[in-house]
């Protein structure tokens, strides 16, 4: 199967993405040559900024496996999981980084952040028109009029 332009473009997105948002949680917070590359964002903006960033993470990774494969209920499910247990994974390994602190705060809201993008995915998915099959010129039998009773 080969992939379009536009999913080599959101694959691409997700693992940049994900690699960004590692940087962003693992990099030393107010000590060696970044001193205070997060000293801009208060404290409260950058704890808020979790739950979009997980949301944000789940609704990328359905669509880039969207390109290849078919993402099913189950499927985006998995992510979610997925994205939970990395955002567990980047609090406690924050324990061991300078200027860093392992917060289990933080790591709720990360899962709140993936269930929240997963709701969005499955509400997006509910709400969007179903793509009306092709034409084969045959007419299905068993429909009713609205007019008939």
């Amino acid at each position: 199967m080969m992939m379009t332009r536009a999913g080599k473009a959101v694959r691409a997105a997700a693992i940049v993405y994900t690699a960004l948002l590692t940087l962003a949680s693992l990099l030393p917070s107010g000590t060696g040559p970044l001193k205070g590359w997060d000293a801009s964002l208060s404290p409260d903006l950058q704890d808020a900024l979790h739950l979009p960033a997980y949301g944000g993470l789940v609704v990328l990774l359905v669509l880039a496996w969207s390109t290849r494969f078919r993402a099913g209920a189950a499927a985006v499910l998995v992510i979610t999981v997925v994205c939970t247990a990395f955002g567990a994974a980047m609090e406690a390994a924050q324990y061991f980084i300078p200027g860093r602190t392992c917060s289990l705060s933080d790591g709720l809201v990360n899962t709140l952040g993936a269930v929240l993008g997963c709701l969005g995915v499955i509400a997006w998915r509910r709400l969007r028109p179903a793509k009306a099959p092709a034409s084969t010129g045959m007419r299905v039998q068993g429909t009713a009029r609205c007019d008939q009773q």
